[in-house]
């Protein structure tokens, strides 16, 4: 509603009818007519040779002669087909109004006086309110010297029918005509010349009313705002420039060939607006919504941990050293990282011993032990001490760190050999945890080199991302939900147990892989299942017998465990309700039960895993036995 308010505010108070008049211009300076019914003449002294002029044109037949002179001669008063509508105060010109300071707008004849084109031309003209049409040439205008026409040097047929206006030749600093094409020219009778000329040939442009126009914007806003928002900007933008281009071509047409001219500019001003408009509305309401989403993914975030990941922390070591340190059984190491743009070495951290404990006074890695390490490509057993108090049994490696041919840096490390000790197998784990550890390394440094570009003051000054933009909050917010989201799915497909989750109204919501894996081999469609149908096709119950038992599952909220048969396999399968948590889904639903879980355990998978089975076994028949006489106890009672 603010926006048609704005709209006809703009089209009734006319603020964009310079716009109107510059394109009007543009268009008339486009159109070239070579034919009229006007001749000027011009006199280099009018006051003695107005009689001879009068004389020869009524001679030739002349339609109607327009004297435009203020001064008297001997003739002052119209006669006949002879105006004179500055000396005769009958007759008098229409008035013109300035449209962006070009006088292009007939307006009404003064009260008290005749028009001399009515007098001349009859109905045809009587115009008002109209915008004159300069589409006729300049050059095609006849124009003569009073000298010519008094020597005979002009045909009969230049004059004969036509309409001829007759001036004063004004001097060289007289002030320009603020008309188009023939703002050239000193003499206003050329204005008057094109009047005329417009009277004649019927062509002068009627501009759309007031309320057609409003009405036509209020249309042109409607369609544009539903058009606006069911597409992107990128597209609303390319209609936008086709509407523009349209209206633009609609509007030089209908000024060439109906003599009507469009309010252009308001159209252009109400399709450039709207699409503004719907753009920065629905960037408002974009921003407040992803805000409310921001703020709820971290309200339920908050309750759930998510370690830091490793391109997001400040130093890499911490990581690092905390993987080494809960995977090998080394005495001491130390890590050594490149200097940047150099082949020099420097300490970063030491695990069981301190940087101090460094004998090697070499940090250059084109050197030896560092460069032996190179060349091998994994660690090497060093005999020269680069540790400060070795004992005799612990041995010395030292392995690059490098990914892709690039070197991140040096893992120097101590171990102690027991008779259980194989270099071979040892050698072979460090190489992997080195590679693996380069590899990182090389990534950390790209996303940090990459952070530092991205977040330089100036690059965030000309991408106007100063401060951290909403979308890249929202990206944050779901990279962490999807990484909770994808850690769980991993785990859940790598448990051995056959799991599938039903909600109320039998849809599958969550299966995986092995129950995936095991329908696929039965060649059952899970997804087209129910719960229902799936505990028959399974248990082999009768349907009733069926229903009960997740009808009791479903009210009572309790627990089943039965034989279920899948091919030639025989499994335990687990029937339970899972309780409805407030975030399981997004609209009400008043039953407790959040959905069914269906779990089929593979026993005899479970007891070839087993040390020793017949344990497990006999422990299965003792309950077995204990069941039995419990149940018999309750009998006697």
């Amino acid at each position: 509603m603010l926006l048609c308010l704005v709209i006809l505010l703009v089209t009734i108070s006319g603020t964009l009818h310079r716009l109107n008049a510059f394109i009007y211009l543009e268009f008339s300076q486009q159109l070239n007519r070579q034919d009229t019914q006007v001749v000027v003449v011009e006199s280099e002294n009018l006051l003695t040779q107005q009689n001879q002029i009068i004389t020869h044109l009524r001679e030739q037949e002349a339609k109607a002669i327009v004297i435009f002179s203020h001064v008297s001669g001997d003739q002052q008063r119209s006669f006949d087909n002879v105006y004179f509508p500055y000396a005769d105060p009958r007759y008098c010109l229409p008035t013109l109004e300035a449209w962006l300071g070009y006088e292009i707008v007939l307006k009404q004849t003064p009260s008290g006086c005749k028009s001399v084109w009515h007098s001349i031309l009859g109905e045809q003209g009587e115009s008002q309110n109209k915008l004159l049409d300069f589409s006729l040439s300049p050059a095609a205008l006849t124009k003569f010297t009073a000298s010519r026409l008094l020597d005979g040097d002009i045909f009969d047929a230049q004059i004969k029918d036509k309409l001829v206006l007759i001036s004063q030749k004004q001097l060289d600093f007289a002030p320009q005509i603020r008309a188009p094409k023939i703002n050239i020219f000193n003499d206003p009778v050329y204005l008057h010349a094109y009047i005329a000329d417009n009277l004649i040939e019927q062509n002068l442009v009627t501009q759309m009313p007031l309320i057609q126009s409003s009405l036509l914007q209020l249309l042109i806003l409607a369609l544009l705002l539903i058009t606006y928002q069911r597409c992107s900007f990128n597209i609303a933008l390319m209609i936008a420039s086709i509407v523009v281009i349209v209206s633009l071509l609609v509007a030089y047409l209908s000024v060439l060939w109906l003599n009507y001219f469009l309010p252009i500019g308001q159209i252009i001003f109400t399709t450039l607006v709207t699409l503004l408009w719907v753009f920065f509305a629905r960037k408002w309401v974009e921003e407040i919504e992803l805000n409310d989403i921001i703020t709820n993914v971290q309200q339920r975030m908050m309750g759930r941990y998510l370690p830091q990941a490793f391109s997001a922390q400040t130093s890499p070591w911490d990581a690092i050293i905390t993987l080494v340190n809960q995977q090998l059984a080394l005495k001491r190491s130390i890590f050594l990282a490149r200097t940047e743009g150099d082949h020099r070495l420097h300490e970063i951290r030491a695990i069981n011993c301190s940087l101090s404990d460094i004998h090697e006074m070499r940090r250059d890695y084109e050197r030896p032990p560092y460069s032996d390490a190179i060349k091998a490509f994994g660690a090497i057993h060093i005999t020269r001490p680069f540790f400060n108090d070795l004992s005799e049994s612990e041995a010395q490696y030292v392995v690059p760190l490098m990914y892709a041919g690039d070197i991140r840096g040096f893992w120097a490390m101590t171990v102690e050999p027991n008779e259980y000790f194989d270099e071979e197998r040892f050698v072979q784990n460090v190489n992997r945890f080195a590679n693996q550890i380069g590899e990182l390394l090389f990534h950390f440094r790209i996303y940090e080199n990459q952070q530092k570009a991205n977040t330089s003051a100036l690059t965030r000054v000309l991408t106007l991302a100063l401060q951290k933009p909403l979308s890249q909050q929202v990206k944050s917010s779901i990279g962490d939900m999807e990484q909770k989201l994808s850690t769980l799915e991993h785990v859940f497909n790598q448990i051995h147990t056959a799991a599938i989750m039903f909600n109320l109204f039998g849809q599958v919501v969550q299966t995986n892989q092995k129950i995936e894996e095991i329908a696929k081999h039965n060649e059952m469609s899970l997804f087209e299942m129910t719960a229902l149908d799936l505990l028959e096709r399974v248990t082999h119950l009768d349907n009733e017998k069926a229903k009960g038992k997740l009808r009791y599952i479903t009210l009572q909220q309790g627990e089943l465990y039965m034989p279920a048969q899948l091919g030639q396999a025989t499994f335990i399968l687990s029937i339970r309700s899972l309780r409805a948590s407030r975030t399981t889904s997004s609209i009400g639903e008043p039953f407790e039960v959040g959905g069914i879980l269906f779990e089929f355990i593979d026993i005899s998978y479970l007891v070839q895993q087993l040390d020793d089975p017949t344990k497990l076994l006999r422990q299965l028949q003792m309950q077995q036995i204990e069941q039995e006489e419990s149940s018999e106890i309750k009998a006697q009672s």
